[in-house]
């Protein structure tokens, strides 16, 4: 299966763990990790961390078997994108934990996450055009919004490795950290995350998700809507309260 998972105090990590192929997906992978995203939807996990073992994140699709069957493409695609559209669907936070290379898919994978943070030895590459291929897995959607268009275009067209630092630089990721540091620091923002409301957290990540197809009249109406739902919960009651003493 070479997918592992971990549910601890409302975390559930989950662990592509293929290293002697540098955590490359296969077909029965990204079924497993979409699988696992759907139990994400319940309401015991409060924090997803996706990560890589052996030095790596992943580097992205096994793409054996494919030449000479086109006919294959799109259900597998599909497949990964499943993966990709729940990341961002989800109404709870989304950390991916990069070690090593994220590449292809698995850079597309990390980038759909909420939060990336990196170790120090991470680097990223949208490699396809290097393969002789267009992008694929959310690429042509999240590159421009991350870092705009001219530098969208020069990953995607030129496929040249980014370290983590200038990865950081251009707004890709969000924390660099010294290897040794990485999950100590994945740790301590997921628990941070996990302790914050949820239905705040939800409703927050659909207010900026949504916020790319609205006017700003639009958006200051869902707003609206979102804090009087929000207001209502327990959690809000209790910091309210809390605040005004």
């Amino acid at each position: 299966m070479s997918v592992r998972h971990d549910l601890t105090d409302g975390v559930l990590t989950i662990t592509l763990d293929r290293p002697g192929k540098l955590n490359a997906m296969t077909d029965p992978m990204w079924s497993t990790l979409r699988d696992l995203l759907d139990t994400a939807r319940g309401g015991e996990v409060r924090v997803v961390v996706v990560t890589g073992a052996g030095g790596a994140f992943c580097a992205g699709s096994d793409v054996g078997g494919l030449l000479g069957h086109p006919e294959l493409l799109p259900e597998r695609m599909r497949m990964s994108n499943a993966c990709i559209l729940a990341l961002r669907e989800l109404g709870v936070p989304t950390i991916a934990s990069v070690d090593g290379v994220a590449a292809g898919a698995g850079a597309n994978l990390a980038l759909a996450c909420d939060f990336v943070i990196a170790s120090d030895r991470s680097r990223f590459l949208q490699l396809f055009i290097r393969r002789g291929l267009s992008l694929d897995s959310g690429a042509s959607w999240l590159l421009p919004r991350l870092v705009g268009h001219r530098r969208a275009l020069e990953l995607a067209l030129l496929g040249d490795e980014v370290a983590a630092d200038g990865a950081q630089a251009w707004g890709l990721i969000n924390r660099v950290v010294p290897a040794a540091e990485l999950g100590e620091a994945t740790t301590a923002l997921a628990v941070r995350l996990s302790s914050a409301s949820p239905v705040a957290l939800a409703g927050t990540k659909r207010l900026l998700e949504d916020a790319w197809q609205q006017t700003l009249a639009e958006a200051l109406e869902a707003e609206i809507a979102n804090q009087v739902a929000v207001i209502a919960s327990p959690e809000a009651d209790g910091a309210i309260r809390a605040f005004t003493k």
